[in-house]
């Protein structure tokens, strides 16, 4: 029997997210162009959720990570989060207010 020890039965935790955010903007770019102005604005407020769910999963509630020290620690991580939400919030109002 193998025994791992827990840094390598923990490797590539937390991966899993930025394939997937990969995967959605190489998608989002691949459609957008295709679609009519409106399309890409509703294309766009789509897009914005599932990366705000991903920046939270990963800056607020990201797990056990190896080498723990440079996490940042409530409230600093729920403030970061915000921080990083609202210029998203703010940069998807701005472009679905000016096409």
């Amino acid at each position: 029997m193998n025994n791992f020890l827990s840094s390598q039965n923990q490797r590539g935790y937390l991966l899993e997210i930025p394939i997937l955010f990969v995967i959605l903007i190489v998608v989002v770019s691949i459609i957008l162009p295709r679609l009519q102005p409106l399309g890409q604005k509703i294309l766009i407020c789509i897009a914005a959720v599932p990366i705000l769910f991903m920046l939270y999963y990963m800056i607020v509630i990201p797990g056990w990570m190896p080498g723990d020290k440079t996490r940042l620690k409530p409230p600093w991580n729920l403030l970061v989060f915000m921080l990083v939400a609202i210029v998203i919030v703010t940069v998807v109002v701005m472009v679905v207010l000016h096409w």
